[in-house]
């Protein structure tokens, strides 16, 4: 069962990893109303922003696993999913009334980021596992 489960990521990565992008544009730019989920922090914003970057990151490296085999093609991946990070939080501020851009939350997003960066090794080593 899991390897047919691996097979069918294996072979539609790309296709999670755009839905993930659009996803994340999607719910960065429309009005969504406020949710409870349990967490009475007044940071657990900023920590569904680290989820969901640093998920992002993970299907983007996953995706691109055969491709990413030196620094340079790592770090532009890197670069540009903060870029993308930042581009949503100033389209937030510019397009929308009802969303405002927030600086912590590029902080938060480029966590996600560079989190997912540190684990995608093991992460990596132990999809190629089962």
């Amino acid at each position: 069962m899991l390897q047919r489960i691996k097979k069918l990521l294996e072979h539609n990565l790309i296709t999670l990893a755009v839905i993930a992008t659009i996803i994340i544009a999607i719910l960065s730019l429309t009005a969504i109303p406020k949710i409870n989920f349990g967490l009475e922090l007044k940071s657990s914003d900023k920590i569904l922003h680290v989820l969901a970057y640093f998920t992002l990151s993970t299907v983007w490296f996953l995706a691109l696993q055969k491709k990413m085999s030196n620094l340079y093609s790592r770090l532009f991946l890197i670069f540009t999913l903060i870029i993308y990070g930042i581009i949503l939080e100033v389209l937030q501020g510019g397009i929308t009334n009802y969303r405002t851009g927030d600086f912590y939350d590029v902080i938060a997003n480029t966590i996600g980021v560079l989190l997912a960066v540190l684990l995608i090794n093991k992460f990596i080593s132990w999809f190629k596992a089962f």
